[in-house]
């Protein structure tokens, strides 16, 4: 107890002899000290959450919540209730034991939901709705195996059979799917195509026409072609790009060029260009006679007649053929003995053939029309001179192509208002930008004033400490010297009293030096 005392007595007399800032900066420090113990208390001692899980279902989350409770876990939500937390010394000992419950489900009813929940007495039309909410969340489940996908959920509405409905009159089936894709990620089209064929080939009776697929965004993914048809239109629609951007190539082309010459503004040109899109394959097969310099060409055949008679009897003459045997007959030549021989060839040779096969691609240049219109009076000579430049610079065929290039003055009324416009707008952002400009200066004056007039205050502060501590200082010198004075005085009375001689002796001495 004494010491407690003492040491508090020494505590009093510590505050006492400080001064009131001395005070104030203990009591701030001591004040810090505590906060800083404070805080590392509390981050040492709270619990470390980390993810349990994330991404969760509405129903999941709040299984997982509820179960948490009566296994008395603290956690925390975040994410809007989708992300559970928990300590990081209990997340795989909870993870266990809410698997063996059989959560999270994935907030997707399926098949063996439905068969562990079957029960007597239900309906046809139960039965159904259960087939059709276990069939969305399997599709919705496989769906989420793409690594694109983060969620998907699927809508698939069935009309209703009726005996009293003709089949032909009944609704086609149809369904819906909301993808949430991870960030960063898109869908190609044969991904998307391939979800469209999953989904009509799980529903009976579905057509991929009838299957819409968007994202978190609301963008629509199954506006791809799924049938001939569609794939006809995109590739005419292809086509359209394509010479529209060739048009727009060769117009800049020509419209640069010239504008290098008689300045911007001052040229207009536009080009209608007609591309064949059509696949052709060319096949020329070339005949050309044989070998001059052989004089013979590739052997194909030969056929050769010979004919040989010898002995006697009569020999035919006359001309071979009918002619000879119209008014006469043939005369017999009865001179004995004779020896009759005929010999024929014929050759037929090969014509040289070379055969060629040329694939043609599309998108050859079947006509151009480029028109050109010039803001001056043009000459005929200037003209074609223009005319040459455009040609060379678009490829132009005589025989195909056509332009045409005409001066005259352009209406420039709209493009002067235009031009005044930007001009004010310019002149007023610059009168903004000097306001702005002269503001800031102002308060940079007004600072730097303000700044000069506190270091003038500072310094002048500080000469009057200096002054004041100089004239404290001399003050108690003076008072010292004072103080001595007196005391040299009494001295000298007292000794002036005690030793009268001797003073009388000192001081004839002083007026005897002087």
């Amino acid at each position: 107890m004494e010491f407690l005392n003492g040491l508090k007595q020494k505590f009093k007399e510590f505050w006492e002899s400080k001064s009131k800032a001395q005070k104030i900066r203990l009591g701030l420090s001591a004040g810090l000290v505590v906060l800083v113990m404070a805080v590392l208390i509390f981050f040492m001692t709270r619990p470390n959450y980390v993810t349990l899980y994330s991404n969760l279902d509405e129903k999941d989350a709040g299984e997982i919540v509820k179960k948490l409770e009566e296994m008395n876990i603290p956690y925390k939500l975040a994410d809007g209730g989708k992300t559970i937390l928990t300590d990081a010394k209990d997340v795989y000992k909870v993870r266990l034991e809410l698997a063996t419950e059989g959560l999270p489900g994935g907030g997707q009813i399926g098949f063996n939901d439905i068969f562990s929940k079957t029960r007597l007495g239900t309906t046809e039309w139960e039965k159904q709705v259960q087939y059709t909410q276990a069939l969305q969340g399997e599709l919705a489940r496989t769906i989420e195996e793409m690594d694109q996908v983060e969620t998907a959920r699927v809508h698939i509405v069935q009309p209703q059979k009726s005996l009293f409905i003709e089949p032909n009159a009944q609704k086609e089936a149809s369904a819906a799917v909301f993808l949430k894709l991870k960030p960063g990620k898109e869908l190609t089209e044969e991904e998307t195509r391939g979800i469209i064929n999953l989904i009509a080939h799980s529903v009976e009776g579905l057509k991929p026409e009838n299957i819409t697929i968007v994202d978190e965004y609301g963008r629509i993914l199954s506006n791809i072609p799924l049938t001939e048809e569609q794939n006809t239109g995109e590739v005419v629609n292809t086509q359209l790009a394509i010479q529209a951007n060739f048009q727009k190539q060769l117009q800049s082309s020509v419209q640069s060029l010239l504008e290098q010459i008689f300045g911007p503004g001052n040229v207009a040109v536009r080009v209608n260009a007609l591309l064949d899109f059509d696949k052709k394959t060319v096949e020329n097969r070339t005949f050309a006679p044989p070998n001059s310099e052989q004089n013979e060409g590739l052997l194909r055949s030969v056929q050769e007649l010979r004919e040989y008679f010898s002995g006697q009897g009569s020999i035919p003459e006359g001309e071979p053929g009918t002619g000879s045997n119209v008014e006469t007959y043939q005369q017999l030549n009865s001179q004995g003995t004779s020896d009759y021989q005929k010999s024929e060839v014929t050759r037929n040779y090969e014509l040289n053939e070379s055969r060629e096969n040329i694939s043609v691609a599309p998108g050859a240049v079947k006509k151009l029309t480029v028109s050109v219109v010039i803001n001056r009076e043009l000459t005929d000579e200037e003209k074609d001179r223009i005319v040459a430049l455009v040609g060379n610079a678009v490829g132009y065929d005589i025989q195909r192509d056509q332009i045409t290039v005409e001066g005259m003055a352009f209406d420039t009324q709209l493009s002067d208002i235009l031009a005044r416009q930007l001009a004010e707008e310019a002149r007023n952002r610059q009168r903004q930008r000097i306001m702005v400009i002269a503001t800031l200066l102002a308060l940079a004056a007004i600072a730097a004033f303000a700044y000069r007039n506190s270091v003038r205050r500072k310094f002048r502060a500080m000469e009057e400490e200096k002054l004041a501590q100089k004239l404290a200082e001399a003050q108690q010198a003076a008072s010292v010297e004072i103080d001595e004075k007196e005391e040299l005085y009494k001295n000298v009375q007292r000794l002036a009293r005690q030793r009268p001689e001797e003073v009388a002796k000192i001081i004839r001495t002083w007026l005897n030096e002087e």
